[in-house]
């Protein structure tokens, strides 16, 4: 029986001799990354796939982006682990490409390499603001309530601040619902979830009693999805305004959380007053007409930029035989049904490239063996560090995350982990109300 490589359509011989006629390297496992491994083992059953990754796990924005309460989101990890079982698909985390390993180490080793990096840093508001205003990313935000190590290290030295009794979230996209949704709910609405209740409790000992959400543009073209706002009308105890309409959810007289949503508000600048921050506004295409919120914190939910400079700086990012997907290809992280679409499209541009003409011999993931670092997690590896965290699952949650490298990586390797740091807070520090 001929192997689909030996069938495929205007496909020159293989080259490499051992049963691996491609070699791609995908840089980024989160799920543009899986996704298009996925999309080329469909595409290609005998494609070798080395998907690489500077956390120690993957899954990236499965696991450190989507709201740790929306599990059911999350299960897409379920998907992605199939393909990492198949052989000649392989993950290396803690490996950064760029630093660890050269982006010239991969065009030499692989017939192609896909940049699924994600995106970096939340987008900065370019207004006029006080350089000492408190100004929270919503990204970050997320981020820390996921347990991402290196989000946590940013703010480890100064610790956390609670975010106080009254914020503003700028932007109306599904990430500014989620912030909204987690600084509004209680212990009990958290049951099952992974959130890191440390941090929770640091920049929320509470939940925040008044969000305001504020959008540039008019209702009819906020880029949340509906039903996201309806979850967020439906949480016990939150009320949800629109324009100064209430949205139907559950009744209440005294609400704990008043989520006021108001469009057509343009940030012109964020400036201390009276000890906390005042969001001056004007209306959209009125410039005259001026208003202002105050509150405790400003947190920006305005998208990404782009992905991390030293994979930026690196030489032959051009090169016919790279190819980018998801954040590096849109300049957005899109939602997991359009990441999948973008990276099955991919997939294809990719196999109909490497079918087109004969490609040289390339060593693949035996060429990298004696350049990864000493700490380099593999795909068994990631599987103690998931079997550990679901054993130490705080009551009430389906697991409790590391929240340090070390840690990560002392569980990849089957050792017991060390003690976890404290995470320094400031403010009060009691639970959440139930």
């Amino acid at each position: 029986m001929r192997t689909p490589a030996e069938t495929a359509p205007n496909r020159p011989a293989a080259a490499t001799g051992d049963g691996f006629p491609f070699r791609v390297a995908v840089v980024g496992a989160g799920p543009s990354g899986c996704y298009t491994a996925q999309a080329l083992r469909k595409g290609q059953p005998d494609v070798e796939i080395v998907l690489l990754d500077s956390l120690p796990t993957p899954f990236g924005l499965v696991r450190y982006g989507i709201a740790p309460d929306h599990q059911g989101a999350k299960a897409v990890s379920r998907q992605f682990e199939r393909v990492f079982a198949q052989p000649g698909v392989e993950f290396l985390g803690n490996v950064s490409v760029g630093n660890d390993i050269g982006f010239a180490s991969l065009l030499e080793n692989f017939h192609a390499v896909v940049l699924a990096t994600g995106l970096g840093a939340d987008r900065q508001l370019a207004v006029d603001q006080d350089p000492d205003a408190r100004v929270v990313g919503a990204g970050d935000l997320i981020r820390l309530l996921n347990s991402d190590p290196d989000a946590l290290l940013r703010h480890r030295p100064g610790g956390l601040e609670s975010l106080g009794t009254e914020v503003v979230v700028l932007g109306t996209g599904n990430v500014a619902v989620d912030v909204a949704r987690l600084l509004s709910k209680s212990d009990l609405d958290l049951i099952a979830s992974d959130v890191d209740d440390d941090a929770l409790r640091a920049v929320a000992p509470s939940p925040v009693r008044t969000i305001h959400i504020l959008g540039r543009c008019p209702s009819q073209l906020a880029k949340w999805d509906a039903s996201m706002v309806r979850e967020l009308a439906q949480v016990v105890g939150v009320q949800v305004n629109v324009d100064g309409t209430p949205l139907p959810g559950e009744p209440t007289n005294s609400p704990r959380t008043t989520v006021n949503v108001r469009f057509e508000q343009v940030p012109a600048s964020i400036r201390r007053h009276g000890g906390r921050i005042r969001v001056t506004t004007h209306r959209a295409g009125d410039s005259g007409q001026v208003g202002h919120v105050d509150a405790d914190t400003v947190i920006t939910a305005l998208g990404f930029e782009s992905p991390a400079a030293h994979l930026a700086r690196s030489g032959g990012l051009d090169a016919p035989n790279v190819f980018r997907v998801g954040g590096p290809a849109t300049g957005r992280l899109g939602n997991l049904a359009e990441n999948r679409k973008l990276a099955a499209d991919t997939a294809k541009d990719v196999l109909a490239f490497l079918r087109g003409q004969v490609q040289p011999r390339r060593a693949g993931l035996a060429g990298l063996r004696d350049r990864l670092p000493a700490s380099a997690v593999d795909f068994d590896a990631w599987r103690r560090i998931d079997d550990a965290e679901l054993r130490r699952a705080r009551p009430d949650r389906c697991r409790t995350k590391f929240t340090t490298r070390d840690e990560l990586l002392a569980a990849a390797a089957g050792s017991a982990a060390p003690p976890s740091t404290p995470l320094a807070t400031t403010g009060p520090s009691t639970t959440q109300e139930k």
